[in-house]
């Protein structure tokens, strides 16, 4: 009876043991991390800069085209602040999800290693392009403040927050698709091609909600990705507080979309893992 009662205390989960498992959980996706690093910065003679000319780019030309267009500002907001705020926050949102699509795929090798799991190199791609992006969008504000360009932040809090709320929104995509792309090879493109460029252009990058039509904006505020835009800039900018970003619907749909991403992964991840 000692003995069989013995090899029950031995076999039972420990704070230790879960420790242990967390400590070694968070070195391999450090590890991963790095590796990702390198393998896609450090090959390439302009490496990092990469994330940085992206958005530039983008801001750049829409900022041309609507400095053209229209002499006053948009809403009252600085226009160059207001452009990199829009499109930098998206990233958050956008580079996880497309990054994270093929992890399981590119990564078959690396899951032959007992430490590694499918969640492991799903999450690594993740955290590495929300780090990316919270730095392009810190260094590309502050250049901006250099040029003399008004960069104030009204409640920087709030900013962080609904940027949060974008991280896990792209989180969940990404380990939706990236579940299920082992299996539905053709969900890439669907992703790629069908949603992201309605999104780009559909999520307030460049406009605010008050200046839509009124039968545009009913439809486009089904989007939440367009809650959370607005929500970022009625955070960052004194000049403007918006009557459309909701917390709640963004919130409902960065949570449950996470929920739905993972319950997924954990579903299929064997699967995916055996699928060529």
């Amino acid at each position: 009876m000692n003995t069989l009662s013995t090899g029950i205390a031995d076999s039972s989960i420990t704070p230790g043991r879960i420790l242990a498992a967390i400590s070694t959980q968070i070195r391999v996706i450090n590890a991963l991390i790095l590796r990702e690093t390198k393998t896609r910065y450090g090959n390439y003679k302009i490496g990092f800069l990469w994330a940085l000319i992206e958005p530039l780019v983008g801001v750049t030309v829409f900022v041309a085209i609507f400095a053209n267009l229209r002499n006053d500002s948009p809403s009252g907001m600085p226009l160059v602040p207001f452009m990199l705020v829009g499109f930098v926050t998206y990233a958050l949102f956008r580079d996880p999800w497309g990054c994270m699509q093929g992890a399981i795929s590119n990564s078959r090798n690396l899951l032959t290693f007992p430490q590694v799991t499918t969640f492991d190199v799903i999450i690594a791609r993740g955290l590495l392009e929300i780090l990316v992006s919270f730095f392009v969008l810190g260094f590309l504000l502050y250049m901006a403040h250099l040029m003399g360009f008004e960069v104030r932040v009204e409640r920087p809090l709030g900013v962080l927050l609904v940027c949060l709320l974008l991280c896990v929104l792209g989180l969940g995509m990404g380990f939706l698709f990236a579940s299920l792309e082992p299996l539905i090879p053709s969900i890439k493109q669907f992703g790629t091609q069908v949603m992201s460029r309605p999104l780009y252009f559909g999520s307030g990058l460049f406009f605010t909600v008050d200046t839509l039509p009124a039968a545009v904006r009913e439809f486009l505020l089904y989007n939440p990705v367009l809650h959370m835009i607005e929500l970022v800039r009625g955070e960052f900018f004194y000049e403007f507080e918006t009557s459309y970003g909701s917390w709640t619907y963004a919130s409902a749909w960065a949570f449950t979309t996470l929920a739905v991403g993972l319950l997924m992964h954990q579903a299929v991840h064997k699967s995916a893992i055996v699928k060529k």
